[in-house]
């Protein structure tokens, strides 16, 4: 009977990348809405009434998600201007140095610096990411009770106030733990 009832179900209806067949024509206007309510105060249980989302949580996550958007949009965008205005300015000081001319040796001393800013910007001289991570040191508070209880532990088991063991064993001279 399980079986049954689940071919009587409709079939599960999914948006967004994997089915792009089924987009939400409305999406962009509703977010469009619900980011205009968030900028003029509106609490996310509002946003959520006004614009037509389900629930508070599904007006969050489109307002983040669309926040995110406009944020690599803009820098998609900035990235772009800044390098068709070194396009434009490595073709005037190419021209220069190509026409051989009193001003080429001014036109080179200014090659370099525009060549390492589009290297900068385009990401080209990046480092190339370590797959090792080094956690930072922690500090802790060993409790009073507790390093003085170490501090009385006998040198063969390791206490704070007695000398490093050798290489060839513990500090007493043995590699065994004393009962």
């Amino acid at each position: 009977m399980a079986g049954r009832a689940s071919r009587d179900r409709p079939p599960r209806v999914t948006r967004g990348p994997e089915d792009p067949t089924q987009l939400d024509f409305h999406a962009a206007p509703r977010v469009a809405q619900a980011l205009r309510l968030r900028r003029l105060g509106y609490s996310y249980a509002e946003v959520a009434a006004r614009a037509g989302y389900r629930t508070e949580q599904a007006a969050v996550m489109a307002v983040r998600r669309a926040q995110r958007a406009l944020v690599r949009d803009e820098a998609r965008d900035l990235v772009a201007r800044q390098s068709d205005l070194l396009d434009q300015a490595l073709q005037v000081v190419m021209r220069r140095i190509l026409a051989d001319d009193e001003h080429s040796l001014w036109a080179v001393d200014r090659l370099v610096p525009l060549l390492k800013r589009e290297a900068d910007l385009l990401g080209l001289d990046a480092p190339a990411p370590t797959q090792a991570t080094v956690a930072p040191p922690m500090i802790i508070e060993i409790p009073a009770a507790l390093a003085q209880a170490l501090r009385a532990t006998p040198p063969a088991l390791g206490s704070l106030d007695a000398p490093a063991p050798s290489a060839g064993g513990t500090a007493g001279g043995t590699d065994e733990v004393p009962q």
